[in-house]
This record gives structure tokens, sequence and C-alpha cells, in this order.
């Protein structure tokens, strides 16, 4: 089960939270999804990002910073009893269901990383795409055999099966995007947006802080690198 957290100004609880969106952006404006109604608070402050039972948070290069239990952090695997102070606000972060002892697991998720043997780490003259299984997770019925194809570049035509249930895409070194698989469907969400890089988009809309759902030839782009969403069993003609 997600967690939630907690929200309080000066040891007065001001309310609860539940992390039930793969999504959550905490700020002064109204959009976000935990308003913080105070002048020491960002626009857009931080965004929190939950997989599975584990949620992660980062600071959207907010004016005051974010911290955790004190300390300044940029991206954070959250454990469950931790404080984060937005401004003079604090949000407790609440959920023993989280993973304990994991934390080389869950920094893979947020950290740019060296690509290793076994993954493909396919080059195009526009950039490249760096592909990386997460660890296991139980799979989803009716999914099993989607896929990405990569449309142009060197790499025009490469399959990349979806046969875990989280893989991150993006260049190498820096994972731009992550694809969740659910019950329901496959889901995309911005893990983080390197300086310089035009924002990831599905069909030619910007994914924003949102998950947005692939459907059946769904084309992704990363830059100018663009890849295309097969359900399983589907044709590619």
């Amino acid at each position: 089960m997600p967690g939630k957290l907690e929200l309080s100004f000066n040891a007065h609880k001001l309310g609860e939270y539940s992390l039930d969106k793969e999504v959550l952006t905490v700020g002064r404006k109204e959009d976000n999804d935990i308003r913080i109604d105070n002048l020491a608070v960002s626009g857009h402050h931080a965004k929190l990002l939950t997989i599975f039972e584990d949620t992660f948070l980062e600071d959207l290069k907010s004016t005051n910073g974010t911290f955790v239990n004190g300390v300044a952090i940029q991206k954070h695997p959250l454990k469950h009893g931790e404080v984060i102070t937005i401004g003079k606000h604090e949000l407790r972060y609440i959920n023993e269901a989280a993973s304990v002892g994991e934390d080389a697991d869950k920094t893979v998720l947020i950290r740019p990383k060296q690509g290793k043997p076994g993954y493909p780490n396919l080059t195009t003259n526009t950039g490249s795409i760096e592909y990386q299984p997460e660890r296991p997770k139980p799979e989803p019925e009716g999914l099993t055999g989607a896929k990405l194809q990569i449309l142009n570049g060197s790499g025009a035509g490469k399959e990349l099966p979806l046969v875990k249930a989280s893989v991150k895409l993006g260049k190498s070194g820096a994972e731009v995007v992550q694809i969740n698989k659910r019950p329901d469907g496959h889901f995309i969400v911005c893990l983080d947006l390197p300086a310089g890089s035009s924002a990831p988009r599905v069909n030619g809309e910007d994914i924003g802080a949102r998950a947005v759902k692939l459907e059946n030839h769904d084309v992704i782009e990363i830059n100018r690198l663009k890849i295309e969403y097969f359900l399983a069993g589907s044709s590619q003609i």
C-alpha cells in the first residue's frame, strides 16, 4: 500500500495526503496536489514519485530548498518516519510497508548510472537510449509481450521487450522517463529533465508531471528520438 504525508506547521497538524497517485507536486501555486500557501515555498517546490510501495522526493530547483531530517536534498528515497521540511512547514512520511534496507536498489531509480553488461545500450545520431530493467515485481496479466520499437536513428527497428514491471528510458547516463506496468496497462512518467533537453512527449503532447497510460501504437519522443509502443500480438504494419 502507498504511504501518506502528514502536514504540520509549528507542531500543529494541518492535514493528511495519501500518496495514491504516481506523481504529486508540492508548492505555493493552486495547481499543486499539496498546496502550501507561504512565501517561503516556491510555486512548484518539490515532486513526489511513488512506485509500488516506495516514494522518491525531488526538489524542483526551489528558492529555499527541500530538506529531509534537516539535510538539503536534490533527490531522495523516503523512509518511514522521515520529515520533509519545505519553508516552515513539515511533511512526515508514513509508510511501514516501504522497503527497508534496500537503498542501493531504490537509488537506481533516481540517480544516473553507467551501463552494465547485459543491458542494451542503443546509440543513434540524435542521442542515445539506455534501457535498464528494474528489480523484478509480479507481472500483471494481459500485458506480457508488450514492447517498444525504435523508429529513427541508427537504432531504427530495434525492439525492446517490456518484460519487467518497470523500465527506464533516456539519454545514456541519465534516466528521463520510466514506464511502469500496472494491471490496467503501461504508464509512462517523467523522472528527470536534463538541462537543455526537450520535455518528453507522447503523440506530440508533453507528459508533464502526470502519469500517462500508453495505448497501442503510441509514439514516445525523448528529444529527437522516437519510440513506438506495441501491445502483445499487435501488428506493426
